[in-house]
């Protein structure tokens, strides 16, 4: 299914399908996002264009029904063109061409159409099929619903509820509003269905706009909701300047991608990253494995030093939050690896923009590691080897989260390869800011605390017969399953494992985990492999990360086989992903790289149609390992070199 995603600047957004027909609940023209609402608001599903032409009558809209499509819109399409949302009509010689624009930075969505060759006798209206739910939510003929529509200065106004927020509609020329309220019964989306979710819900026509027409006219329709922030940005940049002009378009596009999951809060003008359209929100964890790529190589700097500031303020007990409410209480806590990523943003930064701007978090480093020193958060400590020992059950305590009834499904606790590879890399880094300082009741706690984590990870950790390191360790036996999460150790610029055993690893992720278009979290021959992911919520939970293929992965991957076997070789993983994924970004989500994937070929795309660490990951592997004409682009390889030589 071929969809397409619209955002402001506010994290509104629309989505649909190329076909035009809504085939999620998620699909829409205005999903509003609000501070203080915890999730956002669907407003309006679709306008549904009818043409009046010499006494014939064309409806241009389509809708599932359990029994049939209707109207048939599409059987009046003229175009079939990448660019949606562009969709073009010929009725009875008239020819109608609609567009839609997100203003970016209001919550204001503009309709454009462009009508050419109308006789004397031709009458368009629109007529806005309402829903007025929470995105997750179904909308369902109720007497709460005031379908009034109340005139002014330009046009009409909706409150569909007590507490909801008014929505404003006008059109340019004026046009006039008959009001003629009812109910669109039983539409259904189909992928709700195919996911095990209710799939049928009620919209709300409210009346239509009526258009007379006369020869070829330009029409626009506003719809307007409250909230409006101009960022302090500068202009929009165009991308990296690559030597290969195939990575070069690549970027480009992806640059362009990146900007959608980049918002400021209407009411503060405070940034966030949101993980994915349409369903995910704001993550802690996301945001920050995400923000290298969507921000520091997209020349976006003060956006992310701000992300970083909000974040190290948020802190609690040296944890950042992976769900962000919005207040403390509201928020999730259960991340461990949240924090740990923190500490690598701020090594990103101190290696692009210096120790003056990257010292700001130096405080919150320390924060974060003398939490877990201390066992300031239950479940979690450090051992006397050293080692991290994260148990939240029933809750998972990593990046593999799915869960069941409230149990992970993922069993990785309390020692997981790569938690602890993230830890043994921040206490590196912190160690040598320390020492530049003059710390010295610092680096001698650390010091040893550090020799004894890197001997712990390898004797732990490292399987010398099968050649790869171990995902979990339980306190008793190694978890031998072959997943991707080692990738992670060997990627980081201080790492505990050698470039001898980086490249064992790196044979068998090749061989069993790598696929076109990512890599998968366990190995297909292993028990508990999943290579399809089809069912319901909790069947789909079962192989979210039991061999489902993980795009954002590639850029650990990438990252490890710079530091196996070089420049070169990186640059050559570079070239193979921008061929395996530029079919992607026109079949899927259109401009977008989705979350997930089968584990099994033809590795059919699934979850959310754009993903925030996707997008970020393959272009920061472009940006950082393709040939590039800028110094930042020699100055982050240096830095990778003399990390790499300090591993072996």
């Amino acid at each position: 299914m071929q969809e397409w995603l619209r955002c402001n600047a506010l994290g509104s957004f629309a989505m649909g399908t190329g076909a035009r027909t809504p085939a999620r609940k998620y699909h829409g023209l205005f999903m509003l996002r609000r501070p203080g609402l915890s999730e956002p608001l669907h407003i309006l599903s679709d306008v549904n264009e009818v043409l009046h032409i010499a006494g014939r009558t064309f409806e241009l809209g389509s809708w599932h029904y359990q029994a049939s499509d209707h109207p048939h819109g599409f059987v009046h399409r003229s175009n079939d063109e990448s660019e949606s949302p562009t969709y073009e009509y010929t009725c009875a010689g008239i020819t109608l061409r609609r567009n839609i624009e997100f203003v970016e930075n209001r919550n204001e969505l503009l309709i454009h159409y462009k009508v050419m060759g109308a006789g004397t006798d031709a009458e368009l209206r629109l007529s806005p099929q309402l829903t007025g739910r929470g995105i997750h939510q179904l909308g369902y003929e109720n007497p709460f619903l005031d379908g009034r529509a109340h005139a002014t200065d330009d046009g009409v106004q909706f409150r569909l509820y007590r507490g909801f927020p008014p929505i404003d509609m006008s059109c340019t020329p004026p046009a006039e509003f008959i009001a003629s309220g009812f109910w669109n019964r039983q539409v259904k989306y189909p992928e709700e269905g195919a996911r095990g979710y209710p799939d049928k819900e009620d919209l709300f026509c409210p009346g239509y706009f009526r258009v007379p027409l006369k020869g070829d006219a330009t029409i626009t329709l506003r719809v307007r909701l409250p909230g409006a922030f101009s960022p302090n940005e500068q202009p929009q940049w165009d991308g990296p300047s690559f030597l290969d002009p195939g990575v070069q378009e690549f970027a480009n596009r992806l640059s362009k991608a990146a900007r959608q999951f980049v918002y400021f809060q209407a009411d503060t003008g405070r940034p966030g990253v949101l993980a994915g359209f349409p369903w995910f929100g704001e993550w802690g964890r996301d945001t920050l494995i995400a923000l290298p790529g969507l921000l520091l190589e997209t020349a976006r700097t003060d956006v992310a030093i701000a992300i970083m500031d909000r974040y190290a303020n948020s802190l609690r007990h040296g944890l950042i939050p992976n769900l962000l409410g919005e207040t403390a209480e509201t928020s999730d806590w259960f991340s461990v690896d949240a924090s740990l990523w923190f500490i690598r943003c701020v090594q990103d930064i101190h290696t692009q923009e210096g120790k003056g701007v990257a010292g700001r978090w130096f405080e919150a480093v320390r924060e974060i590691l003398e939490a877990l020193r201390n066992g300031s958060v239950d479940g979690v400590c450090v051992t006397e080897n050293g080692l991290l020992s994260v148990d939240l059950r029933p809750r998972p305590g990593t990046w593999m989260d799915a869960q069941i009834d409230g149990h992970g499904v993922t069993h990785r606790a309390p020692f997981a390869i790569e938690l602890n590879a993230l830890f043994y890399n921040a206490v590196e880094y912190a160690l040598r800011v320390t020492r530049q300082s003059g710390d010295s009741d610092f680096v001698t706690t650390w010091t040893p605390i550090r020799d004894a984590l890197k001997r712990s990870i390898l004797e732990t950790f490292w399987l010398e017969d099968e050649g790869y390191l171990a995902d979990a360790y339980d306190g008793h036996v190694p978890d031998k399953s072959l997943r991707p999460n080692q990738l992670i150790a060997a990627s980081l610029p201080f790492k505990a494992i050698s470039k001898a055993q980086a490249a064992r690893m790196l044979d068998n992720v090749e061989h069993y985990l790598r696929t076109p278009m990512g890599l998968r979290t366990l190995a297909p021959d292993q028990p508990g492999y999943v290579g399809e992911l089809v069912g319901s919520q909790a069947q789909r939970d079962l192989g979210y990360h039991n061999g489902t293929v993980w795009a954002w992965l590639l850029g650990p991957y990438v990252d490890t086989v710079n530091f196996v076997r070089g420049d070169e070789a990186a640059a050559g993983e570079v070239k193979q992903i921008v061929k395996d994924f530029t079919p992607h970004l026109d079949d899927a989500c259109i401009g977008q790289i989705s979350e997930i994937f089968d584990g099994n070929a033809p590795h059919t795309p699934r979850g959310a149609p754009a993903q925030a660490w996707s997008v970020s990951e393959l272009l920061r592997v472009a940006c950082r390992y393709s040939p590039r004409n800028d110094e930042r682009s020699r100055r982050m390889k240096a830095v990778l070199q003399d990390s790499a030589g300090a591993a072996t």
